[in-house]
């Protein structure tokens, strides 16, 4: 079961499903908590957006599993989550769902070395902004971390806290990757009302990817 809490004036404490996404390309409910992106198959790409726009200037935590597949060495391309005024995908491949989405904050967790990239040989995690993929626009890594796809579940939390203007990212519980900055300002000029979606992709090589949803605290936009 998925626990959603939104900030409001008062809290509310609820029970939400993965039927709150909407979903785009491959992906596919599994279950009442998880998602398939993208099924292990070339050329695939898929996304699953919150159907409610999110405020900026209010806090919020996003706490879920990624499944990355079980290729390894033959694996490939990645998740992506992707902050956007609109619920619209980017590129797919090794753009992993976001790629040419302006304005937009992005954090890729992505598990094939492209070159052209600067890519690390290892899986990696790095912030990005304004849908460019080249690991000289990141704000923050390529974060080389361990082996992702291992079939299994790795838990992920995201935080922001519009008081000091931070972004945290952890994965299995340990820091991954941070942004201290005006996001609302600097990205969004000014708007703080984006959307919030997961993207992944494949390109000749492929992998399953999944994401299960445990627990979202944010305030809606308008509220």
């Amino acid at each position: 079961m998925i626990t959603l809490l939104f900030l409001l004036p008062f809290t509310l404490t609820g029970q939400s499903s993965v039927q709150d996404f909407d979903l785009g390309g491959t992906a596919r409910i599994l279950n009442d908590e998880c998602i398939r992106l993208t099924p292990d198959a070339q050329y695939a790409s898929g996304s699953a957006w919150y159907e409610k726009a999110i405020d900026l200037s209010k806090p919020f935590e996003i706490t879920v599993c990624l499944v990355l597949g079980k290729n390894d060495d033959l694996g490939a391309d990645g998740i992506g989550f992707v902050f956007h005024p609109t619920r619209r995908t980017g590129y797919r491949g090794e753009g992993m769902g976001f790629a040419g989405l302006v304005p937009s904050l992005g954090i890729e967790f992505d598990t094939y070395q492209n070159y052209h990239l600067a890519d690390p040989p290892q899986d990696h995690v790095a912030i990005m902004v304004n849908g460019q993929t080249h690991h000289y626009a990141s704000v923050d890594g390529p974060n080389p971390v361990p082996n992702l796809e291992d079939g299994n579940k790795h838990l992920l939390w995201i935080n922001w806290d519009p008081i000091y203007q931070q972004l945290t990212v952890q994965l299995d519980g340990k820091e991954r990757a941070s942004l201290q900055a005006d996001i609302v300002k600097q990205i969004f000029q000014g708007n703080p009302t984006v959307y919030w979606g997961v993207t992944a992709a494949t390109g000749r090589k492929t992998n399953y990817q999944d994401i299960c949803i445990k627990k979202l605290t944010f305030a809606q936009a308008g509220q």
